[in-house]
């Protein structure tokens, strides 16, 4: 399927700038020297080093409350770029965050909190993406807005995607292909690290 080789072609390209990981429920802060650091084995990603400053723009969570820079601190997140109609990797990777929370939770450890910014406004609308959400579990975050604003946070986060007209020409029937990063946030709201694609619980935990 077209939509899905672009998928990992975009997701290659952003895997090649991508950083970090999340293990055995601590977390590894990088190290003073400068680039990205590789993840132990077993894990995809790199973490960032630095850490990179992020600018949250104006934006709106799925309960119709306004998401600024403070939901991002004084814990870890994490974060993931994707759209309510999205056929595959979008479902696939929130069941795996929540199968990663859940056992996270059986073995005493607090997980970061999860954050699903749509890439398609368009059709996201804020009831719909907070049911979205809520459906894999009851304290995800879904995040919308306008078009430019998601796209300012995605830019500083290294976040590709696009939409793709759909082979019947409708102009509402159109997929959105899109990095398949999930992105790590520390407790200052900074961009920490990256964990690439496959993911499964294993590999997020």
């Amino acid at each position: 399927m077209r939509a899905k080789k672009l998928i990992l072609v975009i997701s290659a390209a952003v895997i090649a700038m991508a950083v970090g990981f999340w293990l055995s429920g601590k977390l590894f802060e990088p190290d003073n020297s400068s680039g990205p650091q590789s993840a132990p084995d077993g894990l995809h990603g790199y973490m960032l080093s630095p850490v990179r400053n992020i600018a949250v723009p104006p934006l709106v969570k799925g309960n119709g409350a306004t998401f600024t820079a403070d939901d991002l601190k004084g814990h870890w997140s994490v974060m993931f770029y994707g759209y309510t109609n999205c056929p595959d990797i979008c479902p696939t990777t929130m069941a795996v965050l929540k199968q990663a929370k859940s056992t996270a939770a059986s073995e005493g450890v607090e997980f970061p909190q999860v954050i699903f910014v749509s890439v398609d406004p368009e059709r996201d609308k804020i009831e719909m993406l907070g049911d979205y959400v809520r459906y894999f579990d009851e304290d995800f975050v879904g995040v919308t807005g306008e078009s430019k604003m998601i796209n300012a946070l995605a830019v500083q986060m290294s976040v590709v995607y696009m939409r793709v007209p759909s082979e019947a020409d409708d102009p509402k029937n159109y997929l959105v292909d899109h990095s398949a990063a999930i992105l790590l946030l520390n407790p200052q709201g900074q961009l920490a690290a990256f964990l690439t694609a496959p993911h499964t619980p294993a590999g997020v935990l």
